[in-house]
């Protein structure tokens, strides 16, 4: 049973067509009484018997508008992330390196020691794995917080458990990423697989750290997504407000849980069989340069803890 929802003229008479087929339907399917004053331009419907569940319920089938809205929203998504990755590698890189393998050096001396060890192309390295990540997380992202604002109704409570469900699927990515880029060196991305997965026996090794990575998943995306919706209802009508106000959220929340990031890219560049715990990453952090440290790299790019997703 479909009704042409887009006629305008269709739509005052929708209720009652969809109250009487439930009443056919649930009395053995007599014809479909037609309403006066309804012409046949204004009815695009089927007579087929709709699916009824267990429940009584019809079962009726989604919009095809609203699917190809998610479509849209999938493919930009991953576009999205795609381009902007790939934008600020350099950037990102300096940051990694400053993160990990060289605390004690400004963004600049970080820069030029990539550039003196493995030339331009060096601050492309890692790339590839971050823009399928990107690719595959933004499309998840922008998929699943649309489709779940939809069922719980809430801005942060949707886009925090996108952000857990995208980060779960494209984790290995994100770890494999890190690895790569933190070093300056010039070993292949096989390589450093195959060490990754020697010191942590197996694949097992492939979601080290993801604990602290979801949970900053939550906290970032719920934040993002729920600082853009409360600007975005005190912003005028204006074609360029959800860019400005996708941005603004996208700083605040990176800059808030900016230290978690630095928590969970320490966990992962750890060398060893054994795991390291959040509380012993947090602490060595400390130790090393107090509160400033968690900070360290945050003036190249401040970035989402779960490894970079688009304003919404």
């Amino acid at each position: 049973f479909r009704v042409l929802a887009d006629d305008p003229s269709c739509r005052p008479r929708q209720a009652w067509i969809e109250s009487e087929a439930r009443a056919c339907f649930e009395s053995g399917g007599v014809e479909l009484p037609r309403p006066r004053g309804l012409e046949s331009a204004e009815i695009h419907a089927i007579y087929d018997p709709p699916a009824v569940t267990s429940s009584g319920v019809l079962d009726m089938p989604s919009s095809a508008g609203d699917s190809r809205r998610h479509a849209t929203r999938l493919v930009n998504g991953a576009v999205a992330g795609a381009v902007g990755k790939t934008v600020v590698s350099p950037l990102e890189r300096v940051r990694l390196v400053g993160q990990t393998t060289r605390p004690d050096a400004s963004a600049l001396a970080s820069a030029r020691n990539v550039l003196a060890a493995e030339g331009w192309s060096g601050m492309w390295r890692g790339n590839g794995l971050a823009v399928a990540r990107a690719a595959s997380s933004k499309a998840i992202l922008f998929a699943a917080q649309d489709a779940l604002r939809v069922r719980v109704g809430h801005d942060f409570v949707a886009g925090s458990l996108a952000g857990v469900l995208a980060t779960l699927l494209t984790y290995p990515l994100d770890l494999l990423r890190t690895r790569a880029a933190a070093a300056v060196s010039t070993a292949s991305l096989g390589a450093v697989t195959a060490s990754l997965m020697r010191e942590g026996g197996g694949v097992r090794a492939l979601y080290r750290g993801v604990g602290a990575t979801a949970a900053g998943a939550v906290a970032f995306e719920g934040t993002r997504f729920g600082s853009f919706g409360w600007l975005q209802a005190r912003s005028a009508d204006w074609w360029l407000a959800p860019a400005i106000n996708g941005t603004l959220a996208s700083l605040l929340a990176g800059m808030v849980m900016y230290p978690n990031d630095t928590v969970r890219r320490r966990i992962q560049w750890h060398r060893g069989t054994e795991t390291l715990s959040y509380l012993e990453a947090a602490r060595a952090l400390l130790c090393e340069g107090g509160v400033a440290r968690l900070y360290r790299g945050g003036g190249a790019l401040p970035p989402p803890p779960a490894g970079g997703n688009p304003a919404p």
